[in-house]
């Protein structure tokens, strides 16, 4: 299976998925659009890992995303890898704030999720190589290939009802008060996400400030449909994400490679110039609410690339953006 090279408009990603699932291979499958790169560790037909640059697929994001972690939580995990360079599920095990089994179902989440968002691509191109079988440990977790390809079945069904009722991330939401579940609790993540609706947050906005993958994100929006408890509104005009997905790979490392040196070397701190209301009346993508939102002087530009579901590009070129349009200063 040494080297195995193709595209997807070639051999679609269900067909080779299905056919590394038969043949039992191990080693690594890697799925290459533009910028982003997911990889999957397989052993004998069932991946065992998964690794991408997609912030919204790390685990840090996923344990955030479902309630388990907090931000600070996050930041502290961080700095403790750093000095002992422990895997992050390790870490968060070690000093006691997640339990090794919410960590196995969570890294369990994101070999589904990597492989998973690979589906609805349109293009791109794989590898399919021979690689050495990690040493598993207490955290190892085993996902059949078969398994992946049945849900990515269901998924192409559920995609088509979820943008039946929510059709553009730009819209609002409104929320239906007296259709709310009775005994819904607090922290939950649909509490979470009601209360960003009733703030007037849009689908991507609730969706970056949940840390959420696109698939779990209109699945929770769906349910809180069928129960009568949300609807889409009619959606405001935005301006465009930063940045574009399909930016040429060897662009976007230098870009990023001057920024990280612009801006990371060392990392400051980024603090509003303007009056948050004049924030809000500015036309930005979700994406550089989200990043404003941040810019409060409590974090330096490491934690926040750390913490944020973006790109660590994305942050850099947004903040580089509001310093230039003298809307952030760097302390």
């Amino acid at each position: 299976m040494r080297g195995l090279t193709g595209t997807f408009a070639l051999m679609p990603l269900q067909d080779l998925v299905e056919f590394l699932a038969r043949r039992k291979v191990s080693g690594s499958l890697t799925c290459e659009r533009g910028t982003v790169r997911k990889t999957l560790l397989l052993v004998g037909g069932v991946a065992v890992g998964a690794a991408s640059n997609d912030p919204r697929e790390y685990l840090g994001q996923l344990l955030m995303n479902f309630g388990h972690i907090t931000e600070e939580q996050l930041v502290k995990a961080f700095e403790t890898q750093m000095e002992t360079k422990i895997r992050l599920g390790k870490v968060l095990t070690m000093v006691g704030i997640v339990a090794p089994d919410v960590i196995r179902d969570t890294l369990a989440i994101k070999i589904r999720e990597t492989l998973l968002d690979a589906y609805v691509w349109d293009s791109g191109v794989f590898h399919v190589d021979e690689a050495p079988a990690p040493t598993p440990d207490e955290l190892a977790v085993q996902v059949p290939l078969a398994d992946i390809a049945r849900e990515a079945e269901f998924r192409t069904t559920a995609w088509q009802a979820f943008r039946s009722k929510f059709p553009t991330g730009t819209a609002s939401l409104l929320v239906d008060e007296a259709s709310i579940p009775q005994g819904l609790p607090p922290g939950s993540v649909d509490a979470r996400l009601l209360q960003l609706a009733r703030d007037g947050k849009t689908i991507d906005e609730v969706g970056l400030a949940l840390h959420a993958t696109d698939f779990y994100l209109y699945q929770r929006l769906y349910a809180l449909h069928q129960q009568g408890v949300l609807t889409s509104a009619v959606p405001e005009l935005e301006s465009p994400g930063v940045p574009n997905p399909e930016e040429d790979p060897a662009q976007a490392l230098a870009a990023a490679q001057c920024l990280h040196a612009e801006l990371l070397d060392p990392p400051r701190i980024p603090r509003l110039r303007v009056d948050i209301r004049e924030v809000r009346l500015m036309r930005l993508s979700a994406a550089e609410k989200y990043l404003l939102g941040r810019c409060d002087g409590t974090r330096d530009l490491r934690q926040i690339v750390q913490l944020a579901p973006l790109a660590e590009v994305e942050v850099l070129k947004s903040v580089k953006k509001f310093v230039d349009g003298r809307i952030v200063e760097l302390a």
